[in-house]
């Protein structure tokens, strides 16, 4: 609940109040109470992925405190009342710690971890032929001491070591077979673990917990699991509105265009094919109520929601073709959401989805259908596109870039068409096709306009009457852009009349008219030239 003035909210963090999302004396408590019960009462190894930034590190963090402190830090909630299991030696291991080592310091590290995490003697020297020791023999002897269900292990990004060394083909053979090991050792001795929890991004199918754990039950995509992690639009408002409202006092937009715009930017995520609402990315929402002054920022992106994998398989399978992408619905046989694949040979869009760059909808004669979940999301794409194609713009046009808020104030349209220019020379490639399709290049100004702080940048935007190209809105002024497009044999005077009338007609901007200057423009592209036309470009 909320308790008292505004907090500051720093971090996704355990602290003292369970499940809770505000630091100092201060707490939101948001209630996942039943699920996390549901989860605890298991006796079987549990699996649960999430993209990251969703909070399973957090959802670890709970599980620790329940199983290792009880209800310490859990009084005054409801979980009190509900928790009756005793007390446990906890095992947390934290792949994401060791994924970077060579597979034999992450060997030794990893050796090194379970003596410390059992609190065995260090003098257990068990060691292979290179004299680095063996987590899985140091795991079979600290196991045979140990008493039925007396200990909880707690796995957090367990495919973390397996994306590090994707592009080390020899390197990620060692690591699976160490991992292998390792699991295989667990599951001899599964009886001594009370509470076996496993968390990560992937499902590699050479990985044994897969195998080896023939019990392992799979909540990725349970309908009920959906929104463990993740804020849904009823915690918004019975939670957050405070905080909803002070964003809207900040940003002088109405309340209610807040909710939408959290809506617009953070929310529309599902994890399984029958959840009953969609989920906003947590990380993201927090971050806006901190800072609310920096309006709608991609702040999944800016603090590496982008797992190693993504980035790695890029470089590898080097067909990553995103402008060719048909990102509105992409439809894939049910099957293939849920399979396990070589860590290496994940399809792209299977990828993509585990990464949280796609969303489920509901199947639809045996397919389901993967989508784009919200803005924050294409922003993403396009900046990791950008990224991946050094498509990035240099610090010289960035620095010219970031005098692009105040021009939009002084309807400085000359400078901003040349700005737009600078843009298309220097991120598109002279082999590119993009100006064949006037979407491709709205879309390369999008992505380079999304670095500038000042801007708060968001392209089709949905209206009763249709989708703006592009709208660019600074503290003062909201510009809304109409591109067309023209061929060798088009008539650009006739493009720049079209787009005026769409304008008009449209009533694009609406959102911003009682708080913002509006300022419509229309601009035409020349395919052939491969630039904006400035002598075709008009303001209303």
């Amino acid at each position: 609940m909320f308790n008292g003035k505004l907090c500051d909210i720093n971090r996704l963090t355990l602290g003292r109040n369970g499940f809770s999302y505000i630091r100092n004396s201060k707490k939101i408590y948001v209630d996942k109470t039943d699920l996390i019960l549901k989860i605890a009462e298991q006796d079987t190894p549990i699996f649960f992925s999430r993209p990251r930034r969703f909070g399973k590190s957090l959802l670890v963090n709970t599980l620790h405190s329940l199983f290792e402190k009880g209800l310490e830090d859990f009084h005054g909630l409801a979980l009190e009342k509900k928790w009756h299991d005793i007390t446990y030696s906890v095992v947390r291991l934290d792949f994401s710690i060791i994924a970077d080592d060579t597979p034999q310091e992450f060997k030794r590290d990893l050796a090194d971890i379970l003596i410390r995490q059992f609190r065995v003697s260090d003098s257990i020297s068990i060691y292979d032929d290179l004299g680095v020791r063996n987590p899985s023999i140091i795991l079979n002897e600290i196991a045979q001491d140990l008493d039925d269900n007396s200990v909880v292990l707690l796995i957090d990004e367990y495919d973390s070591p397996l994306t590090h060394h994707l592009d080390k083909p020899q390197e990620l053979d060692e690591v699976v077979r160490i991992i292998n090991n390792f699991y295989a050792t667990i599951k001899q001795y599964t009886d001594k673990f009370r509470f076996i929890f496993i968390t990560g991004v992937t499902r590699a199918s050479h990985v044994s917990i897969f195998s080896s754990f023939n019990n392992l039950l799979d909540l990725s995509f349970d309908d009920e699991f959906n929104s463990l992690l993740g804020f849904t639009k009823e915690d918004l408002t019975h939670y957050f509105d405070p905080y909803i409202e002070n964003a809207a006092n900040v940003l002088m937009i109405q309340k209610e265009n807040i909710y939408k715009m959290l809506e617009q930017y953070y929310d529309g995520f599902q994890f399984s094919l029958d959840a009953k609402e969609t989920v906003f990315n947590p990380w993201s929402v927090l971050s806006f109520f901190k800072l609310p002054k920096n309006s709608f920022k991609n702040y999944w992106f800016e603090s590496g929601g982008t797992p190693s994998i993504i980035r790695k398989y890029l470089k590898i399978n080097d067909n990553f073709d995103f402008l060719d992408y048909n990102f509105r619905n992409i439809p894939v046989e049910i099957h293939q959401l849920t399979r396990k694949y070589e860590i290496n040979d994940i399809p792209q869009s299977i990828l993509l989805y585990q990464a949280g760059y796609f969303s489920i909808r509901n199947e639809h004669d045996g397919y389901a259908h993967l989508v784009l979940p919200n803005i924050e999301v294409e922003e993403s794409l396009f900046m990791l596109y950008l990224e991946e194609n050094k498509l990035k713009p240099s610090n010289t046009l960035v620095n010219i870039m970031k005098d692009i808020s105040n021009a939009i104030d002084c309807k400085n349209l000359k400078f901003i068409i040349s700005v737009f220019n600078k843009i298309l020379n220097e991120c598109v490639s002279s082999l590119s096709n993009i100006f064949s399709d006037e979407r491709s290049i709205r879309d390369i100004i999008y992505a380079a306009l999304l670095q500038i702080p000042s801007l708060y940048t968001i392209k089709e935007r949905e209206t009763v009457k249709g989708r703006s190209d592009l709208e660019l809105v600074t503290g003062h002024t909201c510009m809304i852009i109409e591109f067309k497009r023209v061929s060798h044999n088009q008539d650009p005077e006739l493009a720049l009349k079209k787009a005026l009338e769409q304008l008009e007609n449209k009533r694009y901007g609406l959102l911003f008219s009682q708080s913002y200057t509006l300022y419509r423009v229309a601009m035409v592209i020349s395919t052939e030239k491969k630039m904006i036309l400035p002598d075709f470009c008009m303001a209303l």
